[in-house]
């Protein structure tokens, strides 16, 4: 019994040691940021500056406030890491900050699903390599933003929250404050605390496979993504894939050195990422806990949590 609980708290100790520096920034680069974070779950947008927390407001969503957006007119609220990309001073909802979506990971995802042709996804990619407004003309959508109206909005003589077509909406004197935060190339992290890991980190991930043409692919129809989480003790590199055929697993393999990966110190395995270990599931390492493994699995995703709230994000420039 002390031995589960001093090994329990070793746990805690080394992955919040592992996840105190926000992923894929400097403190340096953090601490000149503002940052917006919402949290769908939450209905809530908070702003960092310096590092710090300035300010919280309320906000809606999108009609359908719980998925991650999929396509064009599907009402959802995107997830994933965006940036300010526009000020508009009048717009129909007041104030209006233009987001970057789609980014390259929701034209990723949604080329290995039919949703966009590889021409689109170019276009997409062209504008991220340019740091532009993405655009809005295809099956993805587009033109989401925050802007005012209200969080309440009255329908029919009834006041209804989550209102937008995937938009962010705040009070008017709320998006007035926002807007005056905000530049342009601002980060704005959208999550679902909610959410299992596999949940959680997926909007975050990357594709590993890249063809010659730059249009990633989806060997033996296997699409692989994968994030990484930079920290003082190692790395934890998340990789998540996803098939037809295949289904869906997740896999969490943590290692002490900086570019090595022999030897990890954790490696986790939830074949079908449902977020519990079964029988057929492994968790592994110095820090794994054999006797409650879904322990070990529910503390890394509510370090994950802990760090999207805290302005941090999983690194894009990984090594394979």
């Amino acid at each position: 019994m002390a031995y589960t609980l001093i090994k329990s708290q070793l746990i805690t100790i080394i992955l919040l040691t592992v996840f105190a520096f926000p992923t894929g920034w400097t403190e340096s680069a953090l601490a000149e940021s503002n940052v917006l974070i919402i949290d769908k779950h939450k209905k809530s947008l908070v702003l960092l500056k310096d590092g710090s927390r300035f300010s919280e407001f309320p906000v809606a969503l999108g009609i359908d406030p719980d998925s991650d957006k999929y396509k064009a007119g599907d009402g959802a609220t995107p997830e994933g890491l965006y940036s300010i990309t526009s000020k508009r001073e009048k717009s129909r909802f007041h104030r209006f900050l233009g987001i970057s979506y789609p980014n390259l990971e929701n034209a990723a995802k949604a080329l290995a699903q039919g949703v966009i042709s590889s021409k689109e996804y170019k276009k997409i990619a062209h504008a991220a390599q340019k740091s532009a407004q993405p655009p809005s003309g295809t099956r993805l959508g587009g033109a989401i933003g925050i802007h005012g109206g209200g969080v309440f909005r009255s329908f029919g003589g009834a006041l209804e929250t989550d209102w937008t077509e995937g938009c962010i909406a705040l009070d008017n004197k709320d998006i007035e404050k926002v807007f005056a935060f905000c530049q342009p190339g601002d980060p704005v992290i959208l999550f679902n605390s909610r959410r299992n890991l596999y949940g959680l980190i997926r909007p975050f991930t990357h594709p590993v496979d890249i063809g010659s043409d730059g249009i990633p692919t989806c060997p033996d129809g296997i699409c692989t993504y994968q994030a990484e989480i930079l920290a003082p003790v190692g790395r934890f590199v998340i990789t998540v894939k996803e098939g037809k055929a295949y289904g869906k697993s997740l896999q969490v393999t943590a290692y002490t050195g900086c570019r090595a990966r022999e030897n990890p110190f954790l490696s986790l395995l939830d074949r079908n990422a449902d977020g519990h270990l079964c029988p057929m599931d492994s968790v592994n390492g110095t820090i794994a806990n054999e006797k409650t493994p879904d322990g070990t699995y529910h503390l890394i995703q509510e370090t994950v949590i802990r760090i999207l709230s805290s302005g941090g994000i999983p690194s894009k420039n990984y090594k394979r």
